[in-house]
């Protein structure tokens, strides 16, 4: 076996890309004991780097500094493995599906597509009209997994129109409720975003004077607002207390207000009243004192700022574009308590005279 032969063994039983000469050579040696003492050691090691790199199985340094040159010819310090070659894909073998799921056989479709594709198939052709159940009760019955269908909104089939939950899945989503407290009788609900100020907005309207004029308050931030939010539904008609009026105070930076304009979809999309700025709140906010943060593109920080009405979304984007964001904790709890006067109605204070059109 040469020496070639055997630095090529030796490479095979690698894990790294890069693999340092010195092994190689020491491979070289283990197999020729009178190689180690050679004077043309130099040379047959050479040769055999040029050789491992003619036989594609090692690339040798580019540069200067990847070579020894303190003898002569010089000897590479490293050599590196050529990256794993993958498999050629495997074309799915065709199937048989549903009438309702017809595209599957007229589109491509990866492995992982067939292999959510094919109890699904088996659902509509065995059950066709079973009843639409929570969707990780379909997970668990279709896939012994009570999570493979997590994020199946997500999937590409999904938000391409092809599959959907109702008619394919017989499945219905079910978030996590909306965390809501009814404290008073008033047909209105304020979503708020940080815990430190729903705790004291919590505080202001529960003790407030006149309880005709509290309704209701949430908690609820990013994923977990927008996913629950049209479960607020089912609070309104268990308490047979509806509310014509919703609004969220969120943080004034980028993740808060894109979070805003999610919700803002999502409950038009749910029938629930329109979402809208909590705008006495944001207004008292801006007049604080913002932190420094990372600033926002001037695309970013306006398109983002949409959600507000204009009088706020030109100030709230140059403080984006400038570097600044305000958060909830900036308008502490003594100045809420100072701005929310119980001699003035409680929602015209939440709502700052916004009007529905928000």
């Amino acid at each position: 076996m040469s020496a070639a032969d055997r630095m090529a063994a030796l490479l095979t039983t690698q894990t790294r890309q890069r693999v340092d000469f010195g092994a190689l050579a020491g491979a070289a040696d283990a197999g020729d004991s009178s190689l180690a003492n050679s004077p043309r050691r130099r040379r047959i090691l050479a040769d055999a780097a040029r050789t491992l790199a003619t036989r594609g199985l090692a690339t040798l340094p580019k540069g200067k500094d990847g070579w020894d040159h303190s003898a002569h010819p010089p000897l590479p310090r490293w050599v590196r493995r050529p990256p794993a070659t993958r498999p050629p894909g495997r074309q799915p073998t065709p199937r048989a599906y549903v009438e309702q799921l017809a595209f599957a056989t007229t589109m491509y479709l990866s492995t992982a597509d067939h292999a959510l594709l094919g109890p699904i198939n088996a659902l509509l052709r065995d059950e066709p009209d079973a009843e639409v159940v929570p969707l990780a009760d379909r997970s668990y019955q279709l896939y012994g997994d009570e999570k493979r269908l997590k994020n199946i909104e997500r999937h590409h089939l999904v938000t391409k129109g092809f599959l959907n939950l109702t008619t394919h899945l017989r499945a219905r989503p079910t978030p996590a409720p909306l965390a809501m407290f009814e404290l008073g009788p008033a047909p209105w609900l304020l979503i708020v975003e940080n815990t430190a100020a729903f705790t004291s907005l919590r505080e202001i309207l529960g003790t407030w004077p006149d309880r005709s004029q509290v309704g209701w308050l949430a908690f609820g931030e990013g994923d977990h607002l927008i996913a629950s939010l049209p479960t607020a539904l089912t609070s309104f008609r268990e308490r047979h207390h509806p509310v014509n009026t919703m609004l969220l105070y969120a943080d004034l930076d980028l993740d808060g207000l894109r979070c805003a304009q999610k919700a803002s979809e999502r409950a038009r999309a749910a029938g629930l009243p329109p979402l809208q700025p909590a705008l006495g709140l944001y207004q008292a906010l801006l007049n604080q004192t913002p932190r420094v943060h990372p600033p926002a593109t001037t695309d970013d920080a306006h398109t983002a700022a949409a959600w507000l009405p204009p009088e706020l979304a030109e100030p709230v984007t140059e403080l984006l574009t400038t570097g600044l964001v305000l958060r909830h904790e900036a308008l502490a709890l003594p100045q809420l308590r100072t701005l929310l006067n119980p001699a003035s109605p409680l929602l015209h204070q939440i709502r700052g005279g916004a009007t529905s059109q928000f």
